[in-house]
């Protein structure tokens, strides 16, 4: 079955910085450990190592992400812009993207909203 994705509309650094940071968050959760990965792209010739630009999450475990995740984005509001586009299994997709911490509710609301029709 194919898993949530969250993808991070930033440039390579950052994607991969939020990347990470958010699959730590999400895998320190009982419930959601080992069902939380990176996706890592492959290097570029010359390059060592890959980097993360999304998150994947085990299908079963969708709505159980809901509140950490919206936990996360509220706290990475603080540091400024951030965009993402989560993926559900099915292919239905939702782009959001939020300057700073006044984005916040509207944002959380969209998550929870997509997240939870799945």
């Amino acid at each position: 079955m194919s898993p949530i994705v969250i993808a991070f509309d930033a440039d390579q650094e950052t994607a991969d910085e939020d990347a990470r940071a958010l699959q730590r968050k999400l895998d320190r959760d009982g419930e959601l450990r080992g069902h939380v990965s990176n996706r890592i792209v492959p290097p570029r010739p010359g390059e060592q190592g890959g980097v993360a630009d999304a998150v994947e999450i085990a299908s079963v475990v969708g709505p159980l992400v809901i509140e950490p995740l919206c936990i996360w984005l509220t706290a990475r509001l603080r540091k400024g812009k951030v965009a993402v586009e989560l993926t559900r299994p099915d292919g239905t997709a939702l782009k959001v993207e939020g300057e700073d911490t006044a984005d916040t509710a509207e944002l959380l609301n969209q998550v929870r909203d997509f997240l939870s029709a799945e």
